[in-house]
């Protein structure tokens, strides 16, 4: 059962949206991005519809992180490449300056 926030500009609103899962087993862990802010591309998602994506993916656990125009997935060691389309003074594909973010170091990429 989704936690909810008060309703509002940020629950209801279309923005880029960046979450992070786990199973109810805890073997897999979702990483989700959606883009927004871009017509006919991506508008975005609400928090409630972002919920309702993690759950179809079969997320037990998760949290929802900064979105908006920090919204980047990059993967790769020797030559990153950005997997979503990241905007910025609406400018899209430019990725916003930002200095932090959340890394993942797998070992391995078997499906079990």
């Amino acid at each position: 059962m989704p936690v909810t926030l008060n309703k509002g500009k940020v629950y209801d609103g279309l923005y880029p949206r960046t979450a992070v899962g786990i199973d109810r087993k805890g073997e897999k862990i979702w990483i989700v991005v959606i883009d927004g802010r871009q017509a006919y591309y991506s508008e975005g998602v609400s928090l409630p519809e972002l919920a309702d994506i993690l759950i179809e993916l079969g997320v037990e656990t998760a949290l929802n992180l900064d979105g908006g125009g920090s919204t980047t997935l990059v993967l790769g060691d020797d030559r990153p490449q950005v997997l979503n389309a990241p905007i910025h003074t609406r400018i899209p594909m430019r990725q916003r300056p930002v200095a932090n973010h959340l890394g993942f170091y797998a070992i391995g990429n078997e499906e079990r």
